[in-house]
């Protein structure tokens, strides 16, 4: 099945951003921008895709929109590689940025309280249950990528 059939099937209606912060991408924990909801829980940069706009591009508004961090195309990793899970595809990017969580600019909403570096593991062990399955597949693929395996 092609990933366009995949979107299909699964009505990809989300779309949003793993980051991994830039200098510690090539180690072997690199760390996750994980934002962190009123109740504590850890999620990434994601959000509804408008009318009109494809899953990378609103990807990259929602990334924008929730952390101040600018996505270019040459941020992306894994060569524009998704992950979808349900309604929800993800993609995988790295920043030297620093996030500023800030009101959502249409609904005036605060969505996220602060932000954080994380590694995989602290991530998944507080996260939105949904998220695990991407965050598994990129962390599997970042370590394919810089360790050989």
């Amino acid at each position: 099945m092609t990933m366009e059939e995949k979107k299909k099937e699964n009505k990809v209606s989300g779309a949003g951003f793993l980051l991994f912060r830039k200098d510690t991408l090539e180690t072997d924990s690199p760390l996750m921008l994980a934002l962190v909801r009123s109740d504590g829980q850890l999620d990434i940069p994601k959000g509804t895709i408008d009318p009109g706009e494809d899953s990378l591009s609103a990807a990259k508004r929602e990334c924008f929109e929730e952390c101040s961090v600018v996505i270019e195309d040459n941020d992306i990793l894994f060569s524009k590689l998704s992950h979808v899970h349900g309604p929800l595809e993800i993609f995988c990017a790295s920043t030297d940025k620093v996030p500023y969580v800030t009101r959502n600019p249409k609904t005036g909403i605060m969505e996220h309280e602060d932000h954080m570096w994380v590694t995989e593991e602290a991530f998944c062990s507080n996260c939105l249950f949904y998220l695990i399955p991407a965050i598994k597949h990129f962390y599997s693929s970042h370590s394919s990528l810089y360790n050989n395996t």
